[in-house]
């Protein structure tokens, strides 16, 4: 199915340039929190079973900080990329999602997860809440900005690796919500039921692909503008 293309928004070097940054500041995050798993590997507890937002909560939590902000910046950097090379529309279910993933990951630095020595804490919840809108809204944007260019003629491919990855991304809930549904026949809390750490790195970086196609379906789109089919 042909889609007839809208006059450019902006320059291609723009829509190339915007969607290099937030490959820069995505890969960026990666590398820092990647750093941090190997410095931290002999801890009392490895990076299998521990949470990455545990880092907060150490003598490690800028650099933890850091990476999650340079996350949602070089999120919403690659987002606003599709939008201007008009492969998303700025007031779309996908485009908001995206949205809704960079915001959850400011909330998880802005508000500090539980400190169970402590109790639990309304900031703790309020982290907890923007860390599944932020899991949860990634996959569903990719799905979502794929699925009116899934025919395209040109970018069928395209959107056809961001749909499947996000999809990929959906999959990694299915053992966390098996490891609730068990604990509750069990009485052994979830969390022991599953190497949390490992399944929370594994969605993180199925994910960040989910970012990584996206950018590199921008950086293709740089020599015409195209709009989605009604």
């Amino acid at each position: 199915m042909n889609v007839d293309p809208l006059p450019p928004a902006v320059s291609t070097t723009d829509g190339r340039r915007l969607a290099m940054t937030g490959v820069a500041g995505v890969v960026s995050a990666v590398v820092i929190v990647g750093a941090l798993d190997v410095w931290t590997i002999d801890w009392p507890r490895s990076p299998v079973t521990r949470t990455i937002s545990e880092y907060a909560q150490g003598p490690l939590w800028w650099p933890f900080y850091a990476a999650v902000l340079l996350l949602a910046a070089g999120s919403l950097a690659i987002l606003l990329a599709m939008v201007r090379q008009r492969l998303a529309r700025p007031s779309s279910a996908g485009t908001v999602a995206v949205a809704l993933w960079s915001l959850g990951l400011t909330f998880v630095v802005l508000f500090e997860k539980h400190d169970w020595s402590q109790g639990p804490s309304v900031s703790g919840y309020i982290h907890q809440l923007a860390s599944l809108t932020a899991f949860v809204s990634l996959p569903v944007a990719g799905v979502l900005l794929a699925r009116p260019w899934r025919r395209h003629d040109r970018w069928r491919i395209a959107a056809r690796w961001t749909s499947w990855l996000g999809v990929a991304s959906m999959l990694w809930f299915v053992p966390l919500l098996g490891a609730v549904a068990l604990s509750l026949a069990t009485e052994i809390a979830w969390w022991q039921l599953v190497p949390l750490g490992l399944t929370e790195r594994a969605l993180v970086l199925t994910e960040i692909l989910v970012l990584f196609a996206m950018a590199r379906w921008s950086m293709a789109a740089g020599t015409e503008a195209n709009r989605p089919p009604s």
